[in-house]
């Protein structure tokens, strides 16, 4: 079974820093943020690894909540060919 445990990370001066916790949920290691700017970094097996897509919309929902996200995705807009615009 895969080790797996995540932790608040920022920067400061150009160093990477992080809180001691191993976070079992994305929440949790969300919410141990210290400042602005801070992300979650997973640990699976000893080895730092960027999130997963279920794990990111996890972190956008515990730092921004459900109502940032919605606008952040009806701000999107589908781009037309341009013989459509042009017509």
């Amino acid at each position: 079974m895969a080790s797996l445990y995540y932790f608040s990370a920022w920067t400061d001066s150009g160093c990477l820093l992080g809180c001691f916790h191993e976070h079992s949920t994305v929440i949790s290691a969300a919410a141990c943020s210290p400042c602005a700017g801070s992300y979650v970094i997973a640990v699976e097996n000893g080895v730092l690894r960027q999130l997963t897509d279920k794990e990111e919309a996890d972190f956008q929902f515990a730092m921004y909540g459900a109502e940032a996200i919605k606008k952040a995705r009806h701000a999107i807009v589908a781009m037309h060919p341009t013989k459509w615009l042009l017509n």
